[in-house]
């Protein structure tokens, strides 16, 4: 007797014993609201703070690609754009650097680029142009080479060459010193044939006849804000946009139509390739400490500016603030009205706890700054890493209805407000992939599979969880490595110029998983559904309590149940029928997981008379369920699940 009345005295203090019962509501908005910035958790799930049911149109309008055609490898983007246009894909990103930009007129001189442009108007494929000025080529530029007249050696701040004619102190310099970097040292004078250096020499040139490579920049770096050369800068980059939008148009035949057909990202990366940002990277010692991160904000206000000032040359487009790319710090709140989404780029790689543990505050599963030394022991490496607490920089911020603040800017989609009235910010992913070869794969078919796995959990899950569009890095990355066009496929259209009748063995199973997913959701289609219905889960409970880490047995670090990483994603295809994909959230997606169980008791469903079937978009086949009970507005079913999306499907009667 006293042992029982021990053990129900436990069920009461302590609610996690309770076997295979979700704890709490499956719908926690503490998940993100207690999740204040600069703390992270290895208990709590962001992506569970709030649930809502999507249109399926969105679904289909947000499948994208970057679409990395390598025509100077012979590859062909009209057969690659067909298979991507076939399979699914609805969004391409494409590259049209500044640098781009012809020095003498400044028009797009870049033959390939119309054709990849054409490939995706030919297969209805809508083109996202990334406005962007790498270093290596960050503007309208000139490049020629000049020869040593003596030995170049790092530490210089001054060299001879063989001819300084034509070179333009302070926009003329040496290139690729360190890196792919145009003007990496910028030539401040000139006597005769010395030149004079913006910063000493970072690395030996070498000997004399040696020859180097050089430029003439059309625009300088940019540089103090307010000064006459930064807003000589921006003017060239307002001037950029224009030649942008008109290519564009004039290449989409969209001149006189209401949607122009085309989008625009603000920048790619901060991470990389951005050194023309600030003119201070150019020298040493600098010209002048100021706040160089307010240039970030500059462009992309500057960008939405000019749109807004030719309304008619940008009818339909939508801008995407791509500085936000690596960084935490944007926010919806913050972006000018013109601005129709932040973007991310949520690569992960490889965490190995406790090693690579966050070294913020740790939130223990009580959601209270954890004192203890326990940290779990597990590999993680899954796509949905950055909507999960594991590190600070949740991008659950961004793309949840819900508003969050950090430091005193508001985050959300709805965050945003102009003249009292909200103005969303949605929140695109224009980069991300799973790279096999980047986490221990060397087997081409584990590596095709792994990525049919995890493209089907980035697709279904980001695009049901508030991102508007999602771009795959990349179209043509590599079997072993990011793409998902295979190999074989890339290496036939160097050398054919039709289509193949039978495709079936140049498909990827990730592309195999796209369409079977995408053609769920087309059919029976309602394109102008706006209005979706509540859907929500009840109960959430299994009888084996696997867990994907072990605790230590205490509520404040209890083992993290699989129960608790159930992603329950719905989609509302017309009035009467549902697309849910639901899987197992698993850390380390190298491992499959078998089929597990779950009961679900899902509201919002009429259960009685509804046609019911479980579909498994990776295999293509029809999955078995048992219905437990059916009610006016319920449904209770016990689903077989794994680590991938099975598709429950209901038809309303």
């Amino acid at each position: 007797m006293r042992i029982i009345i021990l053990i129900l005295l436990s069920l009461i203090i302590n609610p996690m014993l309770y076997a295979g019962e979700l704890e709490g509501s499956y719908v926690k908005p503490e998940y993100l609201t207690e999740l204040r910035f600069g703390a992270h958790s290895h208990w709590m799930h962001p992506w569970r703070a709030y649930l809502e049911t999507a249109p399926a149109s969105k679904f289909i309008n947000a499948i994208g690609v970057n679409f990395d055609v390598r025509m100077d490898l012979g590859d062909n983007p009209y057969l690659i754009a067909e298979m991507l246009s076939k399979y699914g894909f609805t969004q391409a990103r494409i590259e049209i650097g500044w640098g781009h930009v012809s020095f003498d007129d400044e028009t797009v001189w870049n033959d390939n680029i119309k054709h990849l442009v054409s490939a995706c108007k030919k297969f209805n494929i809508r083109p996202m142009i990334l406005l962007n000025g790498h270093h290596g080529a960050p503007c309208p530029i000139k490049f020629f080479a000049r020869a040593l007249k003596s030995p170049a050696k790092k530490g210089d701040t001054s060299i001879v060459i063989d001819d300084t004619s034509g070179l333009r102190p302070e926009y003329s310099g040496i290139c690729d010193i360190t890196d792919y970097w145009a003007c990496e040292a910028i030539i401040t004078a000139i006597d005769n044939n010395t030149i004079q250096l913006s910063k000493p020499l970072p690395a030996d040139l070498g000997e004399p006849g040696k020859e180097i490579r050089m430029a003439e920049l059309k625009y300088k770096p940019f540089s103090i804000p307010g000064s006459d050369d930064y807003n000589q800068t921006m003017a060239g980059w307002q001037k950029y946009v224009s030649v942008i939008a008109d290519y564009m148009t004039k290449l989409l035949e969209t001149e006189n139509k209401q949607d122009k057909g085309f989008d625009l990202e603000i920048w790619n990366e901060l991470t990389f390739g951005s050194n023309f940002l600030s003119i201070n990277n150019y020298y040493s010692p600098i010209i002048k400490d100021y706040r160089q991160d307010d240039v970030w904000a500059d462009i992309a206000k500057a960008t939405a500016d000019y749109v807004d000032a030719h309304p008619s040359d940008f009818k339909g487009v939508q801008l995407c603030d791509g500085f936000s790319n690596t960084i935490p710090w944007h926010a919806s709140s913050t972006e000018p009205p013109r601005v129709s989404a932040l973007s991310h780029h949520p690569y992960a790689g490889i965490k190995n706890y406790p090693a690579d543990e966050y070294k913020g505050d740790a939130l223990n599963a009580l959601l209270q700054i954890d004192k203890s030394a326990f940290i779990p022991a597990y590999t993680a490496v899954f796509p949905e890493y950055y909507a999960e607490a594991l590190q600070t920089e949740s991008f659950t911020r961004d793309m949840a209805p819900l508003i969050t603040d950090i430091y005193g800017a508001k985050h959300g989609r709805y965050a945003r407000s102009v003249k009292g009235k909200i103005l969303p910010c949605n929140m695109w992913i224009t980069e991300v992939g799973t790279a096999p070869n980047e986490i221990g794969i060397t087997d081409v078919n584990t590596a095709l599979k792994l990525k049919a796995k995890t493209t089907a959990r980035y697709f279904t899950f980001f695009i049901n969880k508030g991102v508007e569009r999602l771009h795959l890095f990349s179209g043509c990355g590599g079997d072993h490595w990011l793409g998902i066009v295979k190999d074989s496929f890339i290496e036939y259209s160097r050398s054919n110029k039709t289509y193949p009748d039978d495709d079936s063995d140049f498909i990827s199973p990730s592309l195999q998983a796209v369409k079977r997913i995408t053609d769920k959701m087309k059919y029976k289609l309602d394109p102008n559904l706006k209005s979706t219905r509540n859907i929500t889960i009840d109960q959430l409970s299994d009888t084996h309590d696997n867990y994907q880490f072990k605790g230590d047995g205490t509520p404040e670090h209890p083992n993290l149940y699989n129960r608790e990483l159930f992603a329950f994603l719905p989609y509302q295809v017309n009035s009467k029928r549902f697309v849910i994909p639901y899987y197992i959230m698993t850390r380390d997606v190298r491992n499959s997981l078998p089929i597990e169980k779950y009961t679900v008791n899902i509201l919002g469903i009429k259960g009685k008379g509804a046609s019911l079937s479980v579909y498994d978009p990776i295999n293509g086949k029809n999955m078995s369920l048992r219905v437990l009970n059916r009610g006016d507005d319920s449904l209770k079913l016990e689903l077989n699940t794994t680590d991938y999306p099975y598709l429950l499907i209901i038809q309303e009667e």
